[in-house]
């Protein structure tokens, strides 16, 4: 009975890593797809650009809800003394999906690529956000896990309520 659970947590840990694997596969597609995005929305002005920010939006929105997919999959609280940072990396990235949900809304209801300056900056954030994740799955480092350390700075500009997230950790 024992070794069963055992083999179920270990089952559990392997799958949450392979999420994140694949996560960072899709993060990279996003990251680029976004500065392709970003690099042809200032002034839309030919039928080229229209179709590249229609091009480079639909791919980003479809591998974001595939990254949602793969967060259903986590499961931090198996992941042996690093639950906390599974569950804030999982949480991080629920964020960064529902801002990308909510501007793909804003755009279908102006019907426009115009986008402001604060969600330009998000839009950055997103992007090293997901090349910092892709590089500490890469990297020959044990636990790609810890790179939620460094993500501190462009989760407090994507998310308004990152900081308060923080310190309701730090308390628990």
């Amino acid at each position: 009975m024992f070794y069963d659970h055992q083999y179920s947590i270990k089952q559990k840990q392997r799958q949450t890593q392979s999420a994140l694997r694949f996560i960072s596969v899709l993060g990279e597609n996003i990251a680029g797809r976004l500065e392709e995005f970003l690099d042809h929305s200032h002034g839309v002005e030919n039928e080229e650009d229209r179709e590249i920010l229609f091009n480079s939006w639909r791919i980003v929105q479809g591998e974001s809800r595939s990254v949602n997919s793969e967060l259903a999959r986590m499961s931090p609280y198996e992941m042996g003394g690093f639950e906390t940072k599974w569950s804030l990396l999982q949480y991080s990235l629920i964020r960064i999906d529902y801002f990308l949900y909510g501007l793909n809304l804003d755009l279908l209801e102006t019907r426009s690529y115009s986008i402001d300056d604060e969600e330009r900056e998000k839009l950055k954030a997103i992007i090293t956000v997901y090349q910092k994740i892709h590089k500490a799955v890469n990297s020959e480092n044990v636990n790609s896990v810890l790179v939620i350390d460094s993500l501190t700075e462009e989760m407090k500009i994507i998310d308004d309520y990152y900081e308060t997230t923080l310190k309701q950790l730090k308390q628990d």
